[in-house]
Formats: C-alpha cells, structure tokens, sequence
C-alpha cells in the first residue's frame, strides 16, 4: 500500500468496540490509517455525505437503526466508498443481504483480527479502484 494515510470512517455506538477496531487497525504496520469515529446513525450520515473517506466500516447495530440502513443511505447518495461490515453475530442471512446490497464483506466481530482486517481492507479498495477503471470514460469536446 502507498505511503499515504488510508481515511476510514468507523460507524460504532458501542466505545469498547470502536476501541478494539482502531487497536486492531494499529497493530497492522504495512499500512497507515486515519480513523474517525461516529457513534450514531445520524453523525454517521454526516460524514458519509462530506465524501472524504477511502472506506467505511459500519457495525450492524447501531442503536434504532443498523448498518445495513446506512448502507442503503451510501448507495442512495451516489457515494461509491467501499462499506465493510462488522457485526457481533455470524448471521449467513444478514451476511447475503449484506452483499447483495453493496456491501465489500460483512465480518463477525468474535473472529476478526488484524490481518483479516487488513486484508479486507485491502481487497475492498483494490475492487473499488477496478471498478473504477471499469467505467466508461466521459468525451470531451
């Protein structure tokens, strides 16, 4: 990976969680990253809509409302960023809708580690730069 800081935006309303993520995302040394954290929905959507982020990791639940929702508020906004999702339960269901919805993989939180994270990461962003390079290119002129 390039020498540049990776932006993730971690959608967590649980502070342990989002602690255990951004130590897993430290201890990874082939790459760096700049996290922010939100812990609602609605600070989620904010920063979702500021297009500033190379990924988002959203945890499933999320209070009133879960990951899933703020992946279809992603996609129905246009935004392209890749949306891995973590979740406290290894539903297979929950994991098809998932990714039948846009998401790049669906996690479960008891079984993830660094380099699984990493690599996850990692295949989210090189799928989204193919698919980019997929486009038609717009003429000019």
């Amino acid at each position: 990976m390039n020498e540049s800081a990776i932006r993730i935006l971690i959608v967590d309303d649980d502070s342990d969680d989002f602690v255990l993520t951004r130590d897993m995302l430290n201890e990874i040394k082939v790459a760096k990253y700049e996290l922010t954290w939100a812990n609602t929905f609605e600070t989620a959507l904010q920063y979702v809509n500021d297009r500033s982020f190379d990924i988002f990791i959203f945890d499933y639940q999320l209070g009133a409302h879960n990951g899933l929702e703020l992946l279809e508020e992603v996609k129905k906004n246009g935004n392209k960023t890749p949306v891995i999702l973590l979740t406290g339960q290894g539903d297979r269901d929950i994991d098809l809708i998932a990714m039948k919805a846009g998401a790049y993989d669906y996690l479960t939180k008891g079984e993830v580690h660094p380099s699984l994270l990493e690599r996850s990461i990692r295949y989210a962003l090189e799928w989204r730069k193919m698919e980019r390079s997929a486009l038609p290119r717009e003429r000019t002129g």
